[in-house]
């Protein structure tokens, strides 16, 4: 398949921008946050709610279409993750839940060290930070620059994880960093946390539908994804996958029915250990089910390294053009080893915010901003063009020669991206 250029990728890639209503009037750049939706996956989820409409959702007919999809959405979400069984994929919310589930669920404590690095989002920083405070168990930050090469971030954490040794018990962290697109050697740190007795949890929220992922190849522990971000699936649902011999071992912190193995009114009780609906509570949104299931099989259909050649590919030209924009410092990965589909950038004398305001208003370019480091980051997907990010580069042209007026409404209410945003 050819990728970046007129081929089969060119004509999958046009494809999927003339499903998508919102790429006709904005130069989306923000699948990062919230990927937009195509037409397919709309009609997923409306012709579930249809038949809950005619024949109510618990009729025979709907809850057979209801087990059928939960069925086909684990297996679905299993090869997103590279060929995890449906028994070891759990359904959730959303990355932060599964997150949830693997950190509070491991009965961590004093004497225990949890380690992450300093480019992580609030969802994997903020839970191993109360775990911390509420049981005293040690939480190392190893600091990562986005040029860093895959080599220098290993050897950061190895040097992190041999100074908790004998008290290693989990590294958290994330495959590709929001907040700077860096690739991170998942691999490599998977084998050395493994051999000093520690288990690693992923925060896949920049992975799915973003690049392939293997959780068999990389022998990783848990790895948690959306359905709303680079899938462009819709919002409220995720999954988490827990390696079957580890399902035991996590309990789970919110229980109903299913964390049951059996119990009785009469006092007695068996806890569920062995099988991942232990982590489900009741009902879940069929629905929702429904439209995921088209979003990622549209991914898994288009080829996963072709994706994320796309998306790399048009990373490496955004850096072409910004590099040419005087005021403008690329922050984002220049290195392909550690090159990603989410490109960031600084503007001198701007803040992040207001340029990401002006974009939306002055071009229809939908990104955001980055707090931590005062920059604006591009999300680029398969389905975007170099179009799109000549249209912001020219924008943030404009902003620097003309100024961004004091009253331009911020891109998004400030309480969205507070405690780092999606």
């Amino acid at each position: 398949m050819t990728v970046g250029g007129i081929g089969a990728g060119e004509t999958r890639w046009s494809a999927w921008r003339e499903q998508t209503p919102a790429l006709r009037q904005y130069a989306y750049m923000n699948s990062g946050f919230s990927g937009p939706s195509r037409l397919a996956v709309h009609e997923a989820v409306r012709r579930r709610l249809d038949l809950e409409l005619a024949h109510g959702a618990t009729t025979r007919r709907a809850l057979d279409d209801r087990q059928e999809l939960v069925t086909h959405y684990r297996d679905t979400m299993g090869r997103v993750l590279g060929g995890a069984s449906p028994g070891e994929i759990a359904v959730t919310g959303n990355t932060t839940e599964g997150i949830n589930i693997v950190v509070n669920g491991l009965g961590l404590g004093p004497g225990d060290c949890v380690v992450t690095t300093s480019v992580e989002h609030g969802s994997g920083i903020v839970p191993a930070y109360v775990q911390r405070e509420r049981r005293g168990c040690e939480l190392v930050i190893v600091p990562l620059g986005a040029q860093d090469s895959a080599r220098e971030v290993t050897e950061a954490l190895i040097a992190a994880l041999d100074r908790a040794r004998g008290r290693l018990a989990l590294v958290i962290l994330s495959e590709i960093a929001y907040s700077t697109g860096q690739l991170l050697p998942l691999g490599a740190i998977v084998e050395e946390t493994h051999r000093r007795g520690g288990l690693v949890l992923v925060d896949g929220a920049q992975t799915a539908g973003h690049l392939p992922i293997d959780v068999r190849a990389s022998e990783v522990d848990f790895y948690a994804i959306p359905s709303h971000k680079w899938l462009c699936g819709p919002e409220g649902l995720g999954a988490l996958y827990v390696r079957e011999d580890l399902i035991p071992r996590v309990e789970p912190v919110k229980v109903a029915g299913r964390a049951a193995a059996s119990y009785d009114f009469e006092g007695s009780f068996e806890a569920e250990r062995g099988l991942i609906t232990k982590y489900e509570l009741t009902t879940t949104p069929t629905a929702l089910i429904a439209g995921t299931i088209e979003a990622a099989q549209w991914f898994l259909d288009s080829g996963p390294a072709a994706v994320f050649e796309r998306a790399t590919s048009l990373s490496r030209y955004a850096q072409d053009r910004f590099e040419r924009v005087d005021g403008v410092r690329v922050l984002s990965p220049r290195d392909d080893a550690t090159r990603s589909g989410l490109f960031c950038f600084t503007v001198d004398g701007l803040d992040a915010a207001q340029v990401n305001a002006w974009l939306q208003h002055e071009s229809r370019v939908v990104c955001r901003s980055v707090e931590q480091f005062n920059s604006v980051r591009l999300s680029l997907h398969a389905f975007n063009t170099h179009a799109d990010i000549d249209r912001a580069a020219s924008s943030v042209e404009r902003a620097i020669r003309e100024g961004i007026p004091d009253d331009i409404e911020p891109a998004y209410p400030p309480q969205l991206v507070a405690g780092g945003g999606p």
